[in-house]
């Protein structure tokens, strides 16, 4: 993972400062840590026994792919004050990828309708392209790293930001941006507010329009 802080996009640095981490460091602050001896893994080491100092080298390893890297250190986190802790951290995978991501949105739709993951999700299909996303090659080797809790605790109380080409990101989960945005846009005086930066459906570049950063 690279040491070097990344630069966070504007949008986001203006809503949240701090708050906005990349993927990487926001799995690493969230686990607690154990020893082997207690940990669920049973002494096969996972990401919570390994210690701070092996953590980093258990989720991202030398021949891990580029897109892997860059999942983990360009895609954007927040968390809200409000996201309650992780208090137990259990490393294995019960569920195939699809279903885990599939049962998390639809659980979401009942209980946060408004979260930017249920966008576009078709029930009888059981598809959408956010979906089609958080199911790539790369989070797929995510959640063999991390375990099926932290995978659904990331989906269903974080706001996630995709990386996408020429340093755009797209919100794949949380809060629509959006909202938050006009929210913030209303302390702003008439002289300084352009609304036609503001862009009524679903995604946001640097200037914000849609859920595309």
């Amino acid at each position: 993972m690279s040491t070097k802080r990344p630069r966070v996009p504007p949008v986001l640095w203006r809503l949240f400062h701090n708050r906005a981490r990349t993927l990487g460091h926001t799995i690493l602050s969230l686990v607690p840590s154990k020893t082997s001896t207690n940990c669920l893994c049973k002494g096969r080491q996972c990401l919570g026994c390994v210690g701070e100092n092996g953590a980093t080298s258990f989720l991202i390893r030398e021949k891990d792919s580029d897109d892997y890297r860059k999942l983990l250190n360009k895609c954007f986190v927040v968390l809200s004050d409000s996201t309650p802790p992780l208090h137990v951290y259990d490393p294995h995978c019960r569920w195939s990828h699809l279903e885990l991501v599939r049962r998390t949105i639809e659980m979401t739709i009942i209980e946060q309708p408004n979260n930017v993951i249920c966008s576009g999700y078709d029930k009888m299909s059981r598809f959408s392209d956010i979906v089609e996303l958080l199911t790539s090659p790369a989070w797929s080797l995510l959640l063999k790293r991390i375990g099926d809790v932290l995978m659904v605790y990331l989906l269903k109380n974080t706001s996630i930001f995709f990386r996408l080409p020429r340093n755009k990101h797209r919100q794949v989960a949380g809060v629509p941006i959006c909202d938050l945005r006009r929210k913030s846009l209303l302390h702003v005086s008439a002289t300084t507010y352009k609304p036609s930066l503001l862009h009524p459906v679903y995604c946001y570049s640097q200037n914000l329009g849609k859920r595309e950063v």
